[in-house]
């Protein structure tokens, strides 16, 4: 569902965040989840700085110029090249992404919205302040948003609203986001009428096998599945494929941390295809996967994971959705439409795609 903003208007809510005309708050915002969550808030005019990562909205991406640098290139590289990378430069202390702090320097933010529950995800903290100190001595005012839960995710869109004065709006924005929520939950169990909840897996990643983590229990649990890979608020984490067979699950959902459906379709129809990036050796086969019940049934589905299930932001409600529609199926999917559950969000895996 489309959020509507009916609080102030653009000019209205520069006044406000500035204290005087025509001087709004320059905003620098260093993940695509924090770009979102801005946005919904009504002050997507005033980012002049992004990531590398943001894509969405486009009001957001007009104007804004991004300001962070990378060494992962994730559309050259498989998944266990990727890991390796990410997983080396962690042990190393090495931080996976940069700021440029030229372009920092010309903008003069006023405010810099980061986090530091992730240096796989963006720009670290400690770069983020010491880059900062480095240029700007004492300012610009940083916010670090730090959701663990989907609980935490809604609480950023308050704390965003605090730091911009415009607590209004941010209470009117989670209040629709909770709504909808709600709205998923009844439809699930009107559907389910008291029957068993399904097993459902969620993979973030798949070479090697990842939980989905964080918030993904929660949303898990409103959409009606039974989620055993972890609790809310617990980060990911790498599972060894002998449990996930043990787990045998119902339904399998796979969105890939940072990829698109169309990613996370063409590397989920190769999970048995053998992980040859280090050598021409077999490891990695996964001849099982077509005996798990989940794969046998038809029950697995890519899923957009960039845009509904990695970004704690205001589309985890579709995220939420999305998995209803694909563990629900056709009844739910019609009662939730298009806008909760979007189908340009998913994509089945029957058997015979698979490649071996």
């Amino acid at each position: 569902m489309t959020l509507e903003n009916d609080g102030p208007s653009t000019q209205q809510l520069q006044e406000e965040l500035s204290g005087q005309k025509g001087n709004p708050p320059r905003i620098v915002s260093l993940l695509p989840s924090i770009t979102e969550v801005l946005s919904s808030l009504g002050v997507a005019d005033h980012i002049v700085g992004i990531t590398h990562e943001c894509d969405y909205p486009p009001e957001a991406l007009e104007g804004a110029t991004v300001v962070t640098i990378s060494d992962i290139s994730p559309y050259r590289m498989t998944q266990a090249e990727i890991h390796k990378q990410v997983t080396g430069s962690l042990v190393q202390g090495h931080s996976l992404y940069g700021l440029d702090a030229a372009k920092l320097k010309v903008f003069q933010p006023d405010i810099i919205f980061t986090q530091s529950l992730c240096d796989v995800c963006a720009v670290s903290y400690p770069v983020v302040t010491s880059t900062c100190a480095k240029i700007f001595g004492n300012g610009p005012h940083i916010v670090s948003l730090e959701p663990n839960n989907l609980k935490d995710v809604l609480e950023t869109f308050l704390v965003a609203g605090r730091a911009l004065k415009c607590e209004d709006v941010s209470k009117r924005v989670v209040d629709e986001l909770q709504s909808q929520f709600d709205f998923i939950r009844i439809t699930v169990n009107e559907h389910l009428c008291g029957r068993k909840r399904p097993l459902v897996a969620f993979l973030e990643w798949h070479r090697p096998f990842f939980t989905g983590g964080h918030w993904i229990a929660d949303l898990m649990e409103i959409a009606g599945c039974d989620y055993r890979m972890c609790q809310s608020g617990d980060r990911s984490q790498a599972m060894s494929d002998e449990e996930f067979q043990a787990m045998d699950p119902d339904f399998i959902l796979i969105g890939p941390c940072g990829f698109t459906v169309e990613r996370a379709f063409e590397d989920t129809i190769q999970i048995m295809s053998p992980d040859r990036t280090d050598d021409n050796s077999k490891h990695g086969e996964r001849s099982w996967w077509k005996t798990a019940r989940a794969v046998k049934n038809g029950n697995v589905f890519a899923l957009d994971g960039n845009s509904y299930f990695a970004r704690p932001g205001p589309r985890l409600l579709q995220g939420c959705g999305l998995i209803a529609r694909c563990v629900h199926g056709a009844e739910v999917a019609k009662k939730l439409g298009e806008e909760l559950a979007p189908s340009s969000g998913m994509k089945q895996v029957t058997l015979n795609m698979y490649k071996e």
